[in-house]
Formats: C-alpha cells, sequence, structure tokens
C-alpha cells in the first residue's frame, strides 16, 4: 500500500516495534496512526514495510518503491555481483528523472545516529537509483537511507522532500540476491518478439508488448492498442497491446523491449556472479508431503545456476525466512519447465512471486494445468500448455525472436488490481 502524506519537520523515531521514516518539509501531524498516542505535531510513523513516497508538490515526481523496503528487519548484509561486497541500495521512481540530481551528496545511507557511509557508487537509469556501499553493512544494524527532496524529474520538478526510510540487518551476515529493475517493462504481462497465438479463452492481468511481430493467430493487432480479431480468439486483456502501431509508431514499444532484454542481461550467470550450482539435468521438486531437501525441493533466498535445464516437478518450496525483499533467481542455461499437473512452486516466510525470477538460456513450457510462480525471461519461445496459469510476468524473445504460445491460461502481474488477491 503506497501511502504520500505532507509534514513540516523532519524527526527520527526508533520504537520497540519498528524503524520509523523521516519525511521532511510536509505538513500533518496529530495522533499517531499505529501506536494510537498523541505525539509532536506534524509526526508520522508508518507502518513496518509501508513505501512511503515522499512529495510534497501537487503533481511531480515520487519514490514508489525500495529495496530494502521501510521496516525490513533481516536486510541482507551484501548483494551478490557488487565489488567489494558491497550492498545496494536501491529506489524506483514514479516518472523519469534527471539522473545528474541523483548523486552521492542527494542518495546517503547511515547508521542510525551515525554519519553517512562514503558510497561506492550512487547512479541513475530507467527510473532507478542505486547507491551501492564499498563494503558488505554490518550485522544487527539499523540504517537510515535519504534522497533528498532537491531531486528532480527530468522536466525539472522537484520531489519536494526528503524520502527517507529505515531497515536493519540481519544478525548474521548473509549475501542476497541483486534487486531486478525492469524499468518500463515493469507493468507488462507478456513481451514477444514474433507474435502471440491463442487456441482458447485467455486472461492477461496487465500490459503486452509485441515488437516487431505484433500478431495474434498471424493477424495484426490495432492501432488502438487491442489483439484486434485475432481469427476470433483474442485473449481478455485488462490493459494494452504496446506495439509498432500503438501508442507512437514504436517508441514505446521498442523502449518496453530494450528494457526486457537490458534485465535479461542482469540477470545472466556473466552478472550474477555467485550463484550456487545445481545438479546438471536438473529436475526440481518433489511428491507432496516429502522431506524438504535444500537444491532439490527447498531453496533459500539466493542466486542458483544449472548448467543444463530446469524441470519442476512436484512441490518446490521458496522461504523467504520472513525477509520481505529476499530474491531468488534460477538460472538454466536451457529451458525452464513444468510436467504439469501437480506440480507447485511454493512460497513461504514471506516470500513473493513480484521477487522469484526464472532466465532461461532457451526457451520455458508451462505443463498442463500448471501454476507457476515468479517471473520468466527466456530467450526465445514461453509455451502454455492447456489450462497453465501464471503469477509472474512472462518475456518470450528477452534475447533473441521468441513467440508466445497461449491456451486458454491466465497470466497476471503481481499486484496487478485485476488479478487474483493473492499474486504479490
Amino acid at each position: 500500500m503506497k501511502i504520500q502524506q505532507r509534514y513540516a519537520k523532519p524527526i527520527m523515531w526508533l520504537s520497540a516495534l519498528l524503524m520509523t521514516a523521516l519525511v521532511a518539509g510536509c505538513g500533518g501531524g496529530g495522533k499517531d496512526p499505529i501506536l494510537g498516542a498523541n505525539v509532536v505535531a506534524n509526526i508520522f510513523v508508518p507502518p513496518v514495510n509501508a513505501v512511503i513516497p515522499g512529495a510534497c508538490t501537487v503533481a511531480g515526481p515520487t519514490v514508489t518503491a525500495s529495496n530494502p523496503i521501510h521496516g525490513n528487519q533481516l536486510a541482507t548484509t551484501s548483494t551478490s555481483g557488487v565489488a567489494g561486497n558491497g550492498k545496494s541500495i536501491t529506489a524506483i521512481f514514479s516518472e523519469a528523472m534527471n539522473g545528474a540530481t541523483i548523486n552521492p551528496s542527494t542518495f546517503t545511507l547511515a547508521r542510525v545516529g551515525g554519519a553517512a557511509l562514503i558510497p561506492a557508487s550512487v547512479n541513475y537509469s530507467a527510473n532507478l537509483a542505486t547507491l551501492n556501499t564499498a563494503s558488505a553493512l554490518l550485522v544487527n544494524t539499523s540504517y537510515t537511507a535519504v534522497i533528498q527532496g532537491s531531486v528532480t524529474s527530468a522536466a525539472g520538478t522537484p520531489i519536494g522532500c526528503n524520502y527517507v526510510w529505515t531497515f536493519k540487518t540481519a544478525a548474521a551476515a548473509v549475501i542476497g540476491a541483486p534487486s531486478v529493475n525492469l524499468g518500463l517493462a515493469d507493468t507488462y504481462a507478456i513481451a514477444s518478439t514474433a507474435g502471440i497465438t491463442n487456441a482458447a479463452a485467455t486472461t492477461i492481468n496487465g500490459n503486452v508488448v509485441l515488437d516487431p511481430n505484433a500478431t495474434c493467430n498471424g493477424e495484426s493487432v490495432l492501432a488502438a492498442g487491442t489483439f484486434g480479431l485475432c481469427d476470433g480468439k483474442a485473449p481478455t486483456l485488462n490493459g494494452v497491446v504496446a506495439s509498432p502501431l500503438f501508442p507512437d509508431a514504436g517508441v514505446t514499444s521498442g523502449a518496453v523491449k530494450a528494457d526486457v532484454r537490458a534485465a535479461y542481461l542482469a540477470l545472466s550467470p556473466a552478472i550474477t556472479i555467485g550463484a550456487t550450482a545445481i545438479p546438471a539435468g536438473t529436475t526440481l521438486g518433489n511428491s507432496v508431503g516429502s522431506t524438504l531437501v535444500p537444491g532439490d525441493n527447498y531453496f533459500v533466498p539466493g542466486v542458483y545456476q544449472s548448467l543444463t535445464s530446469i524441470l519442476i516437478t512436484g512441490d518446490v518450496t521458496l522461504d523467504a525466512q520472513g525477509d520481505p525483499d529476499a530474491v531468488f533467481i534460477f538460472q538454466s542455461s536451457s529451458t525452464i519447465g513444468t510436467l504439469g499437473g501437480a506440480d507447485r512452486i511454493l512460497l513461504v516466510g514471506g516470500a513473493k512471486a513480484s521477487n522469484v525470477w526464472w532466465w532461461a538460456g532457451s526457451a520455458a513450457t508451462l505443463g498442463t494445468g500448471t501454476f507457476w510462480q515468479g517471473n520468466i525471461l527466456a530467450s526465445d519461445d514461453v509455451t502454455m500448455l492447456v489450462g497453465a496459469s501464471s503469477c509472474g510476468r512472462l518475456f518470450a524473445g528477452a534475447s533473441t525472436d521468441g513467440a508466445f504460445v497461449l491456451n486458454n491460461n491466465v497470466v497476471s502481474v503481481p499486484g496487478n488490481p485485476s488479478g487474483p488477491a493473492t499474486c504479490q
């Protein structure tokens, strides 16, 4: 739930239950909505895990999400792939920003009560600001991240007040998988560079990008941003179809495709170094109620790599261990898929489909009746057999040409209001 407020005076408040956020230069105040006590005017104590956009302007940019999220008490101390075992701290903006205004002076991290750390780097790309620390964070330590209100959009509009959030690291040193930035592709459920085919009733909760082949069952999509006739089998779409025909002669669809391919490269084994190897010829999972075996049917947050394929047969449990930012990345040098039927991906310990990533060196196939959890980026084709559904984005052609095959399916962007309430 996103919360936006205006307040007048910046303060820092640490309660026994949570780390609070400060928002400077804004108006408000009164009764604390969490603790129920009367507090000093203009102080707001947000709930644990709240995302608090720091915009004070009537219309302007906001921070829509951060990693770690505000209130996380189990943040990892470092991030896989960051030089010097550093930690990546990220913030996503609601619109394109002026990257020159996002720098070590305007995006800072400090231990609570301490001086700002000297970062290894601060950069901005595709609505995402990233601060990389020069070394791992301390264990069992509270930190405050700040983005100054002077940061501006590409059009020059400032966010207006400081965006401030707090988190605490886990009691033991933990290396976490890197967060993934989809850029403009974030709201897209399906991507394809070679068109789609659909054999029966299908529902897509999210946008679709078809570029350069903008066809559905061999027929051109429409310039109105819909599937068009699709040979009488157009999917039900809660979103729009971006293509070279809509909305701006390929500018948007080309940019979305570029962001899909950038994310595919960012998740590749060459970039996400330090992956845990899983056995070659990989089948993951076991029958319902089986003993949990790490590396087979049970995984904690991290990066896992198979030098061949990944085929899920039975139940696979992903355990976030209470960390709401926990990221799981599975890399297959070949295909990813399921046999179908009883195959399940179970998310426990606070794990979310939005933070699960499946990287396929070639194609992905979801078997008949499969309920899939997580986002797939496949180098070429994605195929959904009869009745398969996905809580997660499915991107075909993320590296080469890739078609998308549908047959009585449901695909939902996690958190999409038209999707299942449990799909997050």
